[in-house]
């Protein structure tokens, strides 16, 4: 059988929250502010309780930040999901949505959520509270929310697809997704990477990265200064210090921030550059708490 494939646009391949064409990044679908809606989905008293439905499911890009936000946040409420990983290139696992084809979408019982947005606004928490202080609405959530999704996110694209060499390693995840055949799997590798890499240029050249890697290290040495902040005068500062600037538990600030660096995993930019680089040991300490955080609601 002879499998075609349409030349891809980079506007079907980008995630949901990116656009080549605006500087900001914001998706064109939804005129609602993306801080707006997780700060007031997240501290909602109430919540659809998914214990006795039909199981969700997570249409996804492995290495989307977006997508591993509504991963995160899924998974530290608790709201089992199954993650179904979307081939760029045919977007044939998204046959059932006729309107809107980008990730992450959400599907359960014959309904969907599209966007990182509507899905965090339908999937709510019952608890609103770090300690003393709102889970969403403190300060210090907005703050590293909006960290996560406007200075964070947009550098990576532009660092894992700087070059076509570093571009074509990004999709060796491909290889791990059982449901691919083998020529999907190279032909997303080949051709996907190729449309990565030119979108990636044209997020640097929107976003006016003259330096993508210096971009990224500032962002992280912002990230490093805050969790430096958030432990100053905790007694239990070598011990579990969240961006929630409590030893109770993370809030919205985390869970974003780790969510978008949770796509980097397995990549040598998280590996080998962000965990052993000694410029960031607040990071990598909060990054191995957060991750022993998000997998003990598993």
């Amino acid at each position: 059988m002879r499998m075609v494939f349409r030349r891809p646009s980079l506007r079907n391949i980008l995630p949901s929250g990116y656009d080549a064409t605006s500087a900001r990044g914001k998706s064109s679908h939804s005129s609602l502010d993306w801080q707006h809606h997780l700060y007031r989905c997240l501290s909602s008293s109430s919540r659809t309780d998914s214990s006795n439905t039909s199981p969700v499911n997570l249409y996804q890009y492995k290495i989307c930040p977006f997508s591993n936000i509504a991963k995160v946040v899924l998974t530290y409420q608790q709201i089992p999901f199954q993650s179904i990983e979307v081939n760029p290139l045919t977007k044939a696992e998204l046959k059932f949505s006729k309107d809107y084809r980008k990730v992450p979408i959400v599907q359960q019982d014959n309904q969907q959520w599209n966007g990182t947005e509507e899905i965090l606004e339908h999937f709510t928490s019952k608890t609103s509270f770090v300690g003393n202080d709102s889970f969403s609405d403190s300060p210090s959530a907005k703050k590293w929310a909006d960290f996560a999704r406007n200075k964070l996110a947009p550098l990576l694209y532009p660092n894992l697809c700087n070059t076509l060499s570093n571009s074509f390693r990004s999709f060796d995840y491909v290889h791990q997704e059982p449901h691919f055949s083998t020529l999907q799997k190279y032909s997303i590798q080949y051709i996907g990477s190729i449309a990565m890499y030119f979108a990636a240029s044209k997020i640097k050249k929107k976003y006016q990265l003259d330096d993508v890697r210096v971009a990224l290290d500032e962002a992280l040495l912002e990230l490093e200064e805050g969790l430096e902040e958030s432990s100053t005068g905790n007694e239990f500062a070598d011990t579990n210090t969240f961006l929630s600037k409590t030893v109770q538990g993370p809030n919205l600030g985390d869970l974003a921030v780790f969510g978008v660096l949770k796509g980097l995993e397995g990549l040598p930019i998280l590996t080998d550059d962000i965990l052993q680089d000694k410029r960031y040991l607040k990071i990598q300490h909060w990054y191995k708490t957060m991750d022993q955080q998000v997998e003990s609601k598993k």
